[in-house]
């Protein structure tokens, strides 16, 4: 076995069996060589097996213990000890709109929806109470795991409910958490390294990468302190997310990651409870979505329809927008997008190409700026 800078390296069965047999022959003679016969002979063999064994016992140990190469249940517990847990398989989450009768408490799990188009069936997640009106937006849970999504369009039929429950609609600004399967070692250690710290989960890095579970890129999500934002007053954060939960789990996440202390800043308000069943009012801001608008003139070759350009460069615009990833805070240049444009069949050139913030902006300009609450969104 090797122990050096690089790690710990075994040796093979072979080099072991050749190094018994030359100190073999110290004793018995130059001519001894080891069989597959004898006393002698078998007893090399055993060892050599054994010695093998053991050490690469040893070598998975030691790769177990390393945050870098751990996998499984070892990297699990490593994680943890900074307060950092893999995201278990996820199911489907969405608001939905419950009517029926005023003040009527439901308890968590007393309905199940069922879904006319996939038949996927939903039940509630937590205790909800009618309003005056008859009406609660209620969080719903698919019986399922997996990434089952749910639409605005989509109708309901009610499964089983409380007496007096008549109707169930999704909310018209529906909230979504589509469903995912259990974090892979690789995701897991990718967020670990982004909260190394001691005691990490008391600190911003293991927040954020807490945090991060709920958007669908860490370009969606900012942390800020009177350290990192001088507008933030001292004794509290404030943390603007686009994510891609409902206002409900991510508050929950919130108050399971932050340390108790800061107070909050946001126009988001959401009451939770915390372990000992006491609510808890959790603020944050939900980053504005603002809408890109691009214009362009291109040349189209000979012999191209217009019409087959204009929407292939659509496409081409949308999958650039997607893998490219803005985030918050953006600076949105108009050449960024000259690439995908001239990447598509049928465009000779790009001959001018410009952009603005929908309903903003009056005129089309080389770049647009975001504030670290905006967003910008493709439709």
């Amino acid at each position: 076995m090797k122990i050096d800078q690089n790690g710990i390296t075994t040796e093979t069965i072979k080099s072991y069996l050749q190094e018994m047999q030359t100190v073999l022959k110290q004793k018995y003679g130059n001519e001894f060589t080891i069989k597959p016969e004898g006393i002698i002979d078998n007893i090399a063999v055993s060892t050599c097996w054994m010695n093998n064994t053991i050490q690469k016992q040893i070598a998975e140990l030691a790769r177990q213990f390393d945050p870098e190469t751990a996998s499984g249940k070892f990297q699990d517990a490593l994680y943890e000890r900074i307060g950092v847990s893999r995201l278990e398989a996820q199911k489907s989450t969405f608001v939905c709109k419950v009517q029926g009768a005023a003040n009527l408490k439901c308890a968590a799990g007393s309905m199940t929806i069922r879904s006319k188009s996939d038949k996927n069936e939903f039940d509630n997640i937590s205790e909800f109470v009618t309003g005056e009106d008859g009406t609660a937006l209620v969080d719903f849970q698919c019986v399922l795991d997996g990434a089952i999504e749910v639409k605005s369009s989509d109708e309901f039929d009610i499964v089983i409910a409380p007496d007096g429950i008549t109707a169930v609609t999704p909310a018209d600004d529906i909230q979504f958490a589509i469903g995912r399967e259990r974090e892979s070692d690789d995701e897991f250690r990718i967020r670990f390294r982004n909260a190394k710290a001691t005691n990490a989960k008391a600190t911003r890095n293991a927040v954020f990468a807490n945090l991060s579970k709920y958007v669908d890129n860490v370009a969606f999500l900012k942390l800020l302190d009177p350290n990192s934002d001088k507008e933030v007053p001292p004794g509290y954060i404030k943390i603007i997310a686009h994510h891609n939960t409902t206002d409900n789990i991510f508050a929950q996440a919130i108050l399971d990651n932050v340390a108790i202390g800061p107070l909050f800043l946001g126009d988001t308000e959401v009451t939770v409870y915390d372990n000992q069943g006491n609510p808890r009012k959790i603020i944050f801001k939900k980053a504005d979505e603002i809408n890109i608008d691009i214009t362009a003139e291109i040349k189209i070759r000979s012999g191209y329809y217009t019409n087959t350009v204009f929407n292939k460069v659509k496409e081409s615009i949308l999958k650039y927008i997607d893998e490219r990833v803005f985030g918050l805070g953006v600076i949105i240049y108009a050449t960024e997008f000259i690439i995908p444009i001239l990447e598509t069949d049928g465009v000779e050139a790009v001959q001018s190409i410009k952009v603005k913030r929908n309903g903003i902006d009056e005129e089309y300009k080389d770049n647009v700026s975001l504030t670290n609450e905006q967003v910008p969104i493709s439709r």
